[in-house]
């Protein structure tokens, strides 16, 4: 089934001719549809430089079905776990991909971060690190309007329940509490640094933006 999934995704003219071919073969059902997301992040992941194709097939496949959503948070967290493994390469096309799934119209949310701990950002891996900062980084970039990015760092604060609720990936308020801390961590001892920390940039402004957003009150 992978190998026809392969096939499909290297054979196609573009995302949509991709798109269509993959539903025509029904790969976007039951089961199989996890492979289909699993080989279209491993296939991006081994792309020489990074390629935007997997950023349109990803959300045209989460606009046709939005279940397909939970799929690919589950394989990011797969993919999370195996950091010291993966080459560099793939780290940073994994970053780019989902920074195209967190600022794309209802696809993944910034707390798919959750299972990386960031409090102590001297502990990751190399290639969480390198993963974390060019995500952030393009969020940072991004957007013109730092309204915008204010809105995407306090959603992390709007908890839908005090428990957990593993099965349809919602997270619970200590959850998100102990993301927020984290993230904040990293903010402000990873992306300060950052080169693109200049005076009147809009990484700058859009950094001091998300660190007010989701700071918990004693790190800034």
């Amino acid at each position: 089934v992978r190998r026809s999934i392969f096939c499909v995704i290297m054979g196609c003219e573009d995302y949509e001719d991709c798109f269509e071919k993959l539903v025509r073969a029904d790969l976007l059902k039951n089961r199989v549809e996890r492979d289909t997301v699993r080989v279209l992040m491993e296939c991006c992941g081994n792309e020489k430089s990074y390629n935007k194709f997997y950023s349109h097939l990803a959300a045209r496949i989460c606009e046709f079905q939005p279940q397909s959503k939970f799929t690919f948070q589950l394989a990011f967290w797969d993919m999370f776990k195996q950091f010291d493994e993966m080459k560099t390469r793939k780290a940073a096309n994994l970053a780019k991909l989902l920074f195209s799934l967190v600022i794309a119209p209802n696809c993944l949310k910034l707390n798919l971060l959750k299972p990386i701990d960031m409090a102590a950002p001297e502990d990751l891996s190399e290639n969480a690190t390198i993963f974390l900062t060019i995500f952030l980084s393009s969020v940072l970039e991004h957007f013109d309007d730092p309204a915008d990015i204010r809105r995407l760092f306090e959603s992390l604060a709007k908890g839908q329940s005090s428990k957990a609720k593993i099965d349809d990936g919602t997270e619970s308020l200590e959850d998100t509490d102990a993301l927020q801390a984290s993230l904040t961590v990293f903010l402000v001892q990873i992306m300060k640094s950052s080169p693109k920390y200049k005076k009147g940039s809009r990484f700058r402004t859009n950094l001091k933006t998300a660190i007010k957003a989701c700071d918990t009150g004693d790190l800034v």
